[in-house]
């Protein structure tokens, strides 16, 4: 079973709900629901927040099941980066930062392979975002309206506004994301 999956199921059986119950609050099959706990599927990343809200956590704590033993590190090394990766979605997410629910803001590190993006349709949450591409391009959309930003390029957003990304280079892009409040 994958750390995620048993994050999910040991919060879950923890405030008495059931995988039907959490299944419906967040949009998805409780089929679906059951192969993520048991490490058999992926979430989007859109999914994986709703589930976190839902359980009344981060996306970070989902992922770093031993997170309160980390709450005072303040350097985080490269190797010990906790890494996501969307299923067939050719995007990867690195926690630049331990998980702790103090902090204000959550720092990821985002690759994208060619053609990789958050998803088919849009999403929105309470917050805000600071994307700065390190490598490669993203088009990001806000509402109606497209915004290509490139290397050196930043962007800082409302998240409530729906949005979505995907990686308008040809090869990989790497982006700087800052999303606060954390949800990862």
């Amino acid at each position: 079973m994958s750390v995620i999956g048993a994050s999910i199921r040991r919060l879950r059986e923890e405030q008495d709900m059931t995988l039907r119950a959490l299944a419906k609050d967040v949009g998805i099959s409780p089929s679906f629901l059951s192969q993520v706990e048991q490490g058999k599927a992926s979430p989007s990343l859109a999914t994986l927040k709703s589930i976190a809200t839902e359980l009344q956590t981060t996306v970070g704590r989902l992922i770093d099941d031993d997170g309160a033993q980390n709450e005072d590190r303040l350097v985080t090394t490269e190797r010990q980066r906790k890494a996501f990766k969307q299923s067939g979605s050719g995007v990867q997410m690195y926690l630049l930062s331990e998980s702790n629910p103090h902090k204000q803001m959550q720092p990821l590190l985002m690759k994208l392979g060619k053609s990789a993006a958050s998803g088919e349709s849009t999403y929105s949450h309470y917050g805000q975002e600071f994307v700065l591409v390190l490598k490669g391009s993203l088009e990001i959309t806000l509402g109606d309206k497209n915004h290509t930003i490139r290397k050196g390029d930043s962007i800082y957003f409302n998240s409530s506004t729906p949005h979505s990304f995907k990686n308008m280079f040809k090869g990989e892009t790497e982006a700087l994301w800052v999303v606060t409040p954390p949800s990862f």
